[in-house]
């Protein structure tokens, strides 16, 4: 682009010329240099008419083409000149050399969206963990091929030793199948005992889940009792009125379910016990006729020495009213961490017990450096209903503290099908302090079925020492808040006579052994009568469990939050939404049972049940912190339920069929699966009974669709007698009484003789519940079915490694885990 040409006049003839030729031509004008010229100072008359007169020939002279030829070429230099005088400057604008365009900011062309295509995180090279894993892969064949050709003899030789080689091959297969296994660690934690053992153990080893420190904080003149009680005058023992009001409930039904089976009973049978166990006393036992003596730990031992003691041993130590010297604590409670500040002031604090257990944990089954702990994988059971900061904590400490090398994860009704050998079943886990539900379809956790309730064995054996009591025990100053000693005590006999067989229930003569640090073990007899089946049967009756409902703040560990959106991205269940808000299926009328199941099923029907878990939709966090205390038999049926919705009801019934109970909380009990199967068959409503669901479901939504269709009809037709002018429908706005008029007027009501009709078309769901494996402790289900999961061929694929955990952390459990996580 050429410079602008600038003009100058030339003040000898008044014309303007041009300094040098232009690179191309200027285009005329049709201006005159007259025009431009001052016009001559005019005075007189004569000026004046020749302005008036108009010129002859109708206008001004046209200038000749001579002149109009050399003004160009005046104009044409003029420019040629200044054009020259700026390049001697160097102030020009010139494109082609110095490349200056009109902005710095380059135009970004707009997207085709109709062609636009990408394959991000579209294929699986492209994850970190896998692509870590395939390569590991490949590294191994190859490492294993060169060996073999390393060691490959020559031709000559192989013709030789042909056989021998063969023996040899198929004695290193038969030894690596019975390696398999050997370095892989399934490691189960609960709130009293952790069981861990290598995956080629045939059962693992129970560690209690307690840790010993030096109390710096003790009070001489404080000690709790546990549990509270009042003693009157004449020696009877009471307890809180609420608690006598749950007894007498328990009490009735109990006789109620004893005439039904038509079993005898005695009268005066509780008065003849208590009389009975009022003129006992101890009897002294001899040193060495003590069958189980207690081993305890003297003043002088070496162990008190140390900071800590960990499992087995702790529970050794004569804490009590006159030793407080060390206490006891618990990290695990309710199945998560115990976050109460009269224990724990601190993460990191709890984090180093843990740490402490754990490691006493490996001595126990000779892992003892952090060299071989370093070269073995650890599958770490978790819970089904988790928290994921409780998981996410614990890994990075099997990492980063113990030192795994790699870590694993599974859920616990997951792994309790792999120990039992079924694919479909509705799990029952019940615990020391917790008890979880959920069901399983082909190896995958239907996550709208899991629920955690707040009670467990725990419970039960606070209970049975309240009966117990009650029943003029004759070791009245039994006090649970000494672990070591009445705790257990109470805990065995619970145990021991603890049972839901009606045929067991009649007074019958017990003994024990009273064993206290310091003191000769003393055996008491006593009489027991309905006080061995009461106490259990507070799963069924949680109000005689006396369970706090308030809530339970996190003072250490904060709720998981989604990064995204900042809302709680822990895992959510309608069962367990429903159970507390108290709106379980087991307690609504038929009527409003078929509406919500159908309505439910609605929201359901396009949902993935094993899609990523939801934030909870109503629930607050303080809420979500409320301990659930729902009866166990209508927690299995609104777990089934929600199971049932999120699927079908087909599956449903299979759930039912299928019910596998695990833990020590339930299982223990002689007869609990005839008792558990009257206690649902009471509850469950008689459409969830029916296989004719389906049926009734499909007749009730045909009646909804029908009032949704009217009740849309009257909105309409109201909306048409108000519009004014040109208003459109949608613009029309009904009042709040016009709309309760229509819904009135258009509330479902259902025919309950047309769907009685279609239920006993069906028969009766029957309800089954699965005996435990033979051989098989119901406590070590779920970690043999770890063990089992364990030694799978996909399980390869699951494994964190150290350095995935510490690029990724969470994000490998979204990976590496069968589940979404």
């Amino acid at each position: 682009m050429s410079a602008t040409p600038v003009f100058k006049e030339e003040e000898d003839d008044h014309s303007i010329l041009a300094s040098s030729p232009p690179a191309t031509p200027l285009p005329e004008e049709s201006t005159t240099p007259e025009k431009n010229k001052p016009e001559p100072e005019s005075t007189g008359e004569g000026d004046k008419k020749r302005r008036k007169a108009p010129a002859k020939g109708g206008g001004p002279k046209k200038p000749s083409e001579e002149v109009l030829q050399r003004r160009r070429e005046g104009r044409i230099k003029a420019a040629a000149t200044i054009a020259q005088n700026l390049k001697k400057t160097g102030i020009g604008r010139f494109e082609d050399q110095n490349g200056f365009t009109l902005t710095s900011v380059r135009t970004v062309p707009l997207i085709n969206q109709k062609n636009y295509f990408a394959d991000y995180l579209k294929k699986d090279e492209q994850v970190t963990l896998i692509r870590n894993w395939r390569n590991e892969k490949v590294n191994q064949v190859s490492t294993k091929d060169a060996t073999k050709s390393g060691d490959k003899k020559p031709l000559e030789d192989d013709d030789d030793d042909e056989d021998d080689d063969e023996d040899n091959d198929n004695e290193e297969g038969a030894l690596e199948k019975a390696r398999m296994g050997d370095d892989t660690i399934v490691f189960h934690p609960g709130s009293q005992v952790l069981r861990i053992g290598r995956a080629t153990a045939g059962s693992p080893t129970p560690i209690p889940m307690v840790i010993a420190v030096p109390n710096r904080n003790k009070k001489s003149d404080e000690y709790a009792v546990v549990p509270e009680r009042r003693v009157d005058e004449d020696g009877s023992v009471e307890f809180s009125e609420s608690f006598d009001a749950v007894k007498s409930v328990v009490t009735k039904d109990f006789k109620a379910r004893m005439r039904y089976y038509k079993r005898r009973m005695m009268p005066n049978s509780r008065e003849s016990a208590a009389n009975f166990n009022k003129k006992q006393e101890g009897e002294d036992v001899p040193d060495g006729y003590d069958p189980n003596k207690m081993d305890w730990i003297e003043k002088d031992d070496e162990l008190l020495e140390g900071d800590y003691i960990c499992g087995k041993d702790a529970l050794r130590l004569p804490i009590n009213e006159s030793f407080q010297d060390w206490r006891l604590k618990f990290p695990i409670v309710n199945g998560g961490f115990n976050q109460s500040p009269e224990d724990y002031l601190s993460p990191q604090e709890l984090l180093g017990d843990l740490h402490r257990i754990v490691v006493d944990a490996l001595k126990s089954i000779d892992i003892n450096t952090k060299e071989e702990t370093a070269n073995l994988k650890c599958l770490f059971v978790i819970p089904d209903l988790y928290d994921k900061i409780y998981v996410e904590t614990w890994v990075d400490l099997l990492f980063n503290a113990v030192g795994f090398g790699r870590v694993g994860i599974i859920q616990e009704a997951v792994a309790a099908t792999f120990g039992a050998g079924v694919s479909c079943a509705c799990v029952v886990d019940v615990g020391a302090e917790k008890t979880s539900i959920s069901c399983v379809d082909e190896g995958m956790v239907i996550n709208d079925s899991r629920v955690k309730l707040d009670y467990g064995g725990v419970n039960i054996t606070e209970a049975f020492t309240k009966l117990l009591l009650q029943q003029d025990f004759p070791y009245k100053d039994i006090n649970l808040a000494n672990y070591n000693d009445d705790w257990q005590l109470a805990d065995n006999l619970k145990k021991e006579f603890g049972t839901f067989d009606d045929a067991d229930i009649a007074v019958q003569l017990y003994n024990f052994y009273k064993r206290k640090p310091g003191a000769r073990t003393q055996k008491f007899n006593f009489k027991v009568y309905d006080e061995v089946m009461l106490a259990p049967l507070g799963l069924f009756y949680p109000d005689l469990f006396e369970i706090s409902k308030e809530t339970r703040p996190r003072y250490l560990f904060p709720e998981s939050i989604d990064q995204y959106t900042g809302e709680p991205n822990d895992p959510y269940s309608k069962a367990h939404e429903n159970l507390v808000t108290n709106a379980s299926f087991s307690d609504t009328a038929d009527e409003t049972l078929l509406i919500k199941l159908v309505e439910d099923k609605l929201i359901f029907k396009q949902a993935n049940v094993y899609a990523k878990p939801r934030a909870p939709r109503s629930l607050t966090a303080e809420e979500v912190q409320i301990p659930v205390t729902t009866p166990l038999d209508k927690a299995i049926i609104e777990s089934i339920t929600n199971a049932g919705i999120a699927t079908d009801f087909n599956k449903a019934q299979k759930l039912y069929d299928n019910l596998l109970v695990v833990g020590g909380g339930l299982a223990k009990f002689p007869g609990f699966d005839l008792l558990l199967n009257d206690r649902i068959s009471i509850w469950r409503p008689k459409y969830l009974s029916s296989t004719s669901l389906d049926e009734i479901l499909n007749h009730v939504g045909k009646e909804k669709e029908k009032v949704d269709a009217k009740r849309k009809a009257l909105i309409t037709e109201a909306k048409e007698k108000k519009i004014k002018g040109e208003q459109t429908l949608d613009e029309v706005e009904l009042t709040e009484e016009e709309l309760a008029a229509i819904n009135k007027e258009t509330q479902l009501t259902l025919d309950l003789a047309r769907t009685d009709g279609i239920s006993d078309q069906g028969s009766l769901v029957p309800i089954n519940v699965l005996p435990a494996p033979n051989e098989f402790d119901p406590q070590e289900v779920s970690w043999k079915g770890g063990r089992v999961y364990s030694r799978l061929k996909v399980v390869n694929e699951m494994w964190i490694g150290q350095s995935d955990w510490n690029l990724l952390h969470s994000r490998c459990l979204y990976y590496k885990s069968l589940f979404n996580y």
